[in-house]
């Protein structure tokens, strides 16, 4: 397939000084009312490497899932070349530095026409005061070649499709999460995530993504330890989800340091990315009635 790849060398400017790493407590981990348990396939531990460190302090493994090959190779470029529109449209190009100053050489948006509405914030309100959530295009078909939408002008014409394959990751949970709206990040060839740790604030139980394009390595390091580490290799098609400690107490990276970039020996070359993410809204301390208005 075309992947759009950029391949020609670009110049960045300097976004700033490093990414500022916070140390949450671990009574602030979010914890979900109902167990989160994902049984990760036999395939996927060849995805994950832990550091001797990490398995003699006891860490939970199951705070990062790899699901390799979990879009079929149509499914894979259906996502990105529906990606590519909504970036084209919405995000058109590449940031020398994000916001916080986590990301360097990327483009991101989010769209909320692939989230159901019985899966967001709103699905959970109207379930917490006894009311069904609002009727949701989600389950109307694709648009027809004529470019009909069946009434419903914010249908694209492959959203149903794609709203499909996204319902297989969030069945993966349990219901009463909340999603936000899936969120596409586009990483250049020569961008980079610094090392940071989520914010346990403003941040649910769960974050993770479907992997596009290109490979990558992240990196997960204790922040009290580094050398407590877990090295995941992002493939194309994976779906991957970390949560708990691995989230909140460890930094996570995709860097261009080469020493940081060898998988089975093999350095992995610099490639542009897109990850799908998806990330769980956090309930408000008196549950999600308490946004009724």
């Amino acid at each position: 397939m075309r992947t759009g790849v950029l391949t020609q060398s670009r110049q960045f400017s300097d976004a700033g000084t490093p990414s500022r790493v916070d140390k949450p407590n671990i009574k602030d981990i979010p914890q979900s009312k109902v167990p989160i348990n994902l049984a990760m396939p036999a395939s996927g531990h060849s995805f994950i490497k832990y550091s001797p460190e990490f398995i003699a302090q006891g860490f939970n493994k199951d705070d990062i899932y790899v699901h390799p090959g979990f879009v079929t190779a149509d499914e894979h470029d259906l996502l990105v070349k529906n990606c590519e529109k909504k970036l084209k449209r919405l995000a058109s190009t590449y940031e020398m530095g994000h916001f916080d100053k986590r990301i360097q050489n990327y483009r991101e948006c989010s769209v909320s026409a692939w989230l159901p509405n019985k899966r967001s914030v709103a699905g959970q309100v109207a379930q917490a005061i006894g009311k069904n959530a609002d009727p949701d295009p989600i389950d109307l078909p694709d648009r027809a070649p004529s470019g009909k939408s069946a009434g419903w002008t914010t249908v694209g014409k492959y959203d149903g499709q794609i709203r499909h394959i996204l319902e297989r990751v969030w069945s993966l949970f349990p219901d009463d999460l909340a999603w936000l709206p899936p969120h596409i990040l586009d990483l250049h060839q020569d961008g980079h995530i610094l090392p940071h740790v989520d914010n346990p604030d403003y941040s649910g139980h769960v974050v993770g993504g479907l992997s596009l394009l290109g490979h990558a390595v992240s990196t997960f390091k204790h922040v009290d330890d580094p050398r407590v580490r877990v090295d995941v290799m992002l493939a194309p098609r994976s779906l991957y989800f970390m949560a708990n400690q691995v989230r909140y107490r460890f930094t996570h990276e995709i860097t261009v340091d080469p020493g940081q970039r060898i998988w089975q020996g093999e350095l992995v070359p610099r490639a542009r990315r897109i990850s799908l993410m998806f990330r769980d809204a956090k309930e408000p301390e008196k549950g999600w009635k308490s946004l009724a208005g």
